[in-house]
């Protein structure tokens, strides 16, 4: 694995809506999670959450957990990605990709059939919002 990988973050969109404070993390082409803004919340719970997540793959409970705020859910995702990049072959990584294609079209004929406009397969992201 790279010493440094970049991520970019997106708006996250779900069926041509997007959503404030709520993110989809994108790694080389291939959305990899989620950060969020969990509104509801008592004050005393940590308010963003993140979630590290393959495509095919398993998620144990390291691959995610709560954040202060978008900074400190950046910096937790970055250390669960490392555990999760580790485990992940070649072949592993393929698949995801294949899957996330498979899931674009499926959703994209979806979205065609129930007239929603947005992102092609209603999911993943509108323009950056940045990169970390």
């Amino acid at each position: 694995m790279p010493g440094h990988e970049s991520f970019t973050i997106h708006a996250t969109q779900i069926d041509g809506q997007s959503y404030p404070d709520d993110y989809t993390v994108i790694w080389r082409g291939l959305p990899i999670g989620r950060i969020r803004k969990n509104p509801g919340l008592p004050d005393h719970v940590d308010q963003w959450s993140w979630g590290c997540n393959v495509y095919g793959q398993q998620s144990v409970r390291e691959d995610s957990g709560q954040g202060t705020d978008l900074e400190d859910c950046k910096a937790k995702f970055k250390g669960a990605w490392a555990r999760v990049r580790a485990r992940l072959s070649g072949a592993d990584i393929a698949k995801a990709r294949e899957e996330h294609r498979q899931s674009r079209i499926k959703n994209q004929e979806r979205n065609s059939a129930l007239g929603i406009s947005g992102l092609p397969g209603g999911a993943g992201g509108s323009p950056a919002a940045g990169n970390f």
